[in-house]
């Protein structure tokens, strides 16, 4: 009895009106009738007592259907969990002509585009990149990581491949992906190819290769049927051997043929999104392979609620008044328990949309809890099935709570969610090994924190250590300054002792001329006012010259500030965008993450290697 619980236990609430009942059935039953009881006894009238069968018949079933909808239940049932192993190569064209102009800015942007529109859709199964020009390249093996693909969708041009300008070779990069996808285990597929063109002799390569076999091909004609020259990224024009230059046009009818052929769908490229729904309607489930995962069991809560069903008809039974041997058959009839459970079940319907992959649909259907939550997980919506999950105590639905929190960001709580987790249950392994990729998640954006407050803390001894070759280039400025100062002042000292000795040789030709005591006065008043005049004129110049010394150095002063001020607003910008991206990163990415050299180069270096490894392709009739 300690695994005993109620799944819904607010269905007892449904008692209220019962108890409302019986007490009303109570007071009513105190109410005599016509004739006072002492007096219809010395009459010799016996008066019926009101029954309560039916009160209580009704009062026993009413409890056992309140009991059966709260969901009692004695414990846990395991069931196999199941796994959606389908799988599919995207293959990208990644010829000369790609450069082509008919698309704006160019056919391969466009490509590159769509593809990108594309990985969101494919959540289910898993999928590979190959790209081909005249030979083929793995460029990712089978992943479920979408931004990993996205990341080396961006780098893919025709000048990173090891034999540019060869033409293109379809059929190499369809049976690549039939290889890859069997080497996996898969014996059905999806190759979905975005290309500018199939030649007459790759169509019938193609076509030899998936006739007979359950590989689906659906295609992207990138392109018009116009054409238009290829300007190569250095400014030219293409040119065949002639000199002619090279108009490249797409004929969608070797499109067309190879979807019909193999079940797949042809689509040329749109400026909406119509192209993009039209494949991901048929390619978005992949073709399944449902596969029973024999290591983990899935434990959830049995609703032994069903076992009432058997009162509920028995008791009901005295309600009939004809037909009681007919109603009694019904209830000797076996009953099937899932059966019981569905008639019980008021999320039918909802569970039906689910089947059928559905899920936001499902999830704003279900009134269960835990329904829901997997639901919304399953739809993306990882905020409603942290919403939905958190108060349900069942492992299964702590076990997803725990993956809502990892996929939005909360990794520590994703952490402790998980540790719970396994403190309950030590043999969960699915629960360990998603706490190793969380763990390892953190240990990265911590990493990412330290070097950029490593950063930050450079950036801060770098702008004190310019503050002090300022402060001193401001010191020197000032020291030349109060220089030409002393200077300025010697000169015009030197000045007024010129003046005065050109005054006293005037003054003594003039003595010599005999002038008069008067005269000298005069000229000794004037020659001392000019002298009183001259020293004002010499502090008024350094005054000026002190304020604009002052000016310069504030100005410096602001400057500095300024730019100090920009330096943190930038890396504080930068921080807050570190701590952004470690929060949404989906920890699946941290194995996949690179450092160092380029990724167009890694990419670059990864087909040539693969290169090394194969036969130099030969020439094609759409060589140039």
């Amino acid at each position: 009895m300690a695994n005993f619980t109620f799944l819904y236990p607010m269905w007892f609430l449904a008692l209220i009106p019962l108890v409302v009942l019986i007490v009303i059935q109570r007071k009513n039953q105190h109410h005599g009738g016509l004739i006072a009881p002492h007096i219809a006894k010395q009459l010799g009238m016996v008066q019926k007592k009101n029954g309560h069968g039916f009160l209580y018949g009704l009062s026993i079933i009413w409890f056992c259907v309140t009991t059966a909808l709260a969901g009692p239940s004695f414990g846990y049932k395991e069931t196999p969990s199941f796994q959606l192993s389908g799988a599919r190569i995207l293959v990208m064209d990644m010829s000369r002509s790609l450069y082509a102009t008919d698309l704006k800015p160019n056919r391969l942007t466009q490509a590159k585009y769509k593809a990108k529109d594309l990985l969101p859709y494919w959540k289910e199964g898993m999928t590979g990149l190959v790209a081909y020009a005249n030979s083929s390249y793995l460029v990712s093996p089978l992943t479920g990581d979408s931004k990993t693909l996205d990341n080396l969708i961006t780098n893919l041009s025709p000048e990173i491949m090891p034999y540019k300008g060869k033409g293109s070779n379809l059929s190499a990069a369809i049976t690549q992906s039939i290889e890859m996808m069997k080497k996996s285990g898969h014996q059905q597929g999806d190759i979905v190819v975005l290309t500018d063109g199939i030649s007459s002799s790759q169509l019938e390569r193609v076509t030899a290769l998936v006739d007979g076999t359950k590989w689906r091909i659906s295609l992207l004609g990138v392109g018009t049927t116009n054409g238009a020259p290829i300007e190569l990224p250095n400014g030219q024009l293409l040119t065949d051997n002639t000199g002619k230059t090279v108009v490249a046009k797409l004929d969608p009818q070797p499109l067309q043929q190879i979807a019909t052929e193999t079940h797949g769908v042809a689509q040329l490229i749109q400026s909406d999104n119509s192209d993009i729904d039209a494949i991901v309607r048929l390619t978005k489930t992949p073709l399944e392979q449902v596969t029973k995962n024999s290591d983990t069991q899935v434990n959830s809560r049995a609703n032994h609620g069903y076992w009432l069903l058997f009162p509920i008809v028995l008791l009901s039974l005295f309600a009939f008044r004809k037909g009681m041997i007919l109603a009694l058959l019904l209830v000797l009839l076996p009953v099937d328990k899932s059966m019981a459970n569905t008639l019980l079940s008021n999320d039918y319907n909802a569970h039906q949309q689910y089947e059928q992959k559905e899920y936001q649909a499902a999830s704003e259907q279900f009134q269960s809890k835990q329904w829901k939550g997997a639901a919304q997980y399953k739809a993306g919506d990882y905020k409603g099935a942290i919403e939905s999950l958190t108060d349900l105590s069942d492992v299964q639905s702590q076990y997803n709570l725990a993956n809502a929190l990892a996929q939005n960001g909360q990794l520590e709580d994703a952490k402790a969610q998980y540790e719970s987790l396994l403190q309950a249950n030590p043999d969960m392994k699915d629960a360990q090994t998603n706490l190793d990729i969380v763990n390892k998640a953190l240990e990265q954006q911590q990493n990412d924190k330290n070097k950029q407050s490593d950063k930050n803390k450079d950036n801060k001894e770098q702008d004190q250590n310019k503050d002090k070759q300022n402060n001193k280039d401001g010191s020197d400025q000032s020291s030349d300054s109060k220089d030409s100062q002393s200077q300025d002042s010697q000169q015009n000292q030197q000045n007024q002792q010129n003046q005065q000795n050109q005054q006293n040789q005037q003054k003594d030709k003039s003595q010599s001329e005999n002038e008069s005591k008067s005269d000298k006065q005069e000229k000794s008043d004037a020659s001392s006012q000019e002298q009183k005049q001259q020293a004002q004129d010499k502090k008024q110049q350094e005054q000026k010259e002190k304020e604009k010394s002052a000016q310069a150095s504030d100005k410096q002063k602001e400057q500095n500030n300024a730019e100090k001020e920009k330096k943190q607003a930038q890396m504080q910008s930068q921080q807050d965008q570190v701590d952004s991206d470690a929060k949404t990163t989906d920890p699946r990415l941290q194995k996949l993450e690179q450092s160092g050299a380029k990724e167009d180069e890694l990419l670059r270096a990864l087909l040539y290697l693969q290169a090394q490894q194969q036969e130099p392709p030969q020439a094609s009739e759409n060589e140039w």
